[in-house]
């Protein structure tokens, strides 16, 4: 698996590497905030076998380097077009979460360097402006708590993590998030915590996590196609329909798809749906 060490413009070492090694299209995966690039190993997978599919880890999480408080979403971006110039030709771009505001930015910023980008589940600003009343919440709040705890494995982080208590139901019945993510799931986000910079959760739980990013002013400017697959947001997806609908109408060329039996993690929860959907749009560019 060919690994490289990029530099941002402003200094940050990304670990960009290749998750499948095809001699056709050029394919660029960006994970969510808190996980890391081989969260898309599976996924990439179940991708046709001619493209070259390349991730990274953000500033911050996985092998890259650390950014002292720089951690808005704006420098995740300089961390995705370094690895743009280093693919150096024009690139399908897949974000997840996080990936998804940052694919929109590049494509914006860069046009001639992305051919098409594919966004899974976009968290809307609306949405992010009440995720303290989300279950997202006291899970990054434990996140940050367990960050770069190396002398913990990540079976003894993910067993403190399915302890963290979630939102009560509707009904009033007490849960943890062990009760809403299964024992693999968990495992694989204690063993990125790890890796993970506090600070990245400190610009989201006390800092303007999207200050200076202005999705208004990005969508106009995509020119290229865009595949939109949204998660369901009474399982967790983050991008209300009402929201979806005025982001579609912003784009130039996009295709939506819904997902009403999954949540956020469309490349973890529905993948052979998510798959399909990802691997047919990019034939028919």
């Amino acid at each position: 698996m060919p690994v490289q060490q990029l530099t941002t413009s402003d200094g940050v070492s990304i670990n960009m590497f290749e998750l499948k090694s095809g001699g056709g299209r050029d394919l660029l995966m960006l994970h969510g905030v808190g996980r890391a690039g081989r969260t898309f190993s599976a996924f990439a997978a179940m991708l046709p076998d001619q493209l070259r599919i390349s991730t990274v880890d953000f500033r911050g999480h996985g092998h890259s380097g650390r950014a002292d408080s720089n951690y808005f979403v704006t420098d995740y971006v300089r961390d995705a077009i370094a690895a743009v110039k280093a693919i150096g030709r024009p690139t399908i771009i897949y974000g997840h979460s996080l990936g998804s505001l940052v694919a929109a930015s590049v494509a914006a910023q860069v046009p001639n360097a992305v051919s098409a980008i594919i966004l899974e589940d976009p968290p809307s600003k609306p949405y992010w402006d009440k995720i303290e009343t989300t279950n997202y919440h006291p899970t990054f709040v434990a996140m940050r708590q367990w960050a770069s705890r190396t002398d913990l494995s990540a079976s003894e982080i993910a067993a403190q993590l399915r302890e963290v208590p979630m939102k009560p139901t509707p009904d009033g019945r007490a849960v943890k998030l062990g009760d809403v993510r299964d024992a693999v799931s968990l495992r694989f986000t204690a063993s990125c915590v790890r890796q993970l910079d506090p600070n990245v959760m400190k610009a989201i739980l006390e800092d303007d996590w999207l200050a200076g990013y202005d999705i208004d002013s990005i969508l106009p400017a995509i020119r290229c196609p865009v595949l939109l697959l949204r998660g369901n947001t009474a399982l967790g997806g983050m991008l209300p329909s009402d929201d979806a609908d005025r982001l579609v109408g912003k784009l130039h060329d996009c295709t939506r798809i819904d997902f009403a039996a999954a949540g956020h993690l469309l490349h973890w929860q529905a993948r052979v749906d998510a798959s399909q959907q990802t691997s047919v749009f990019i034939e028919s560019l």
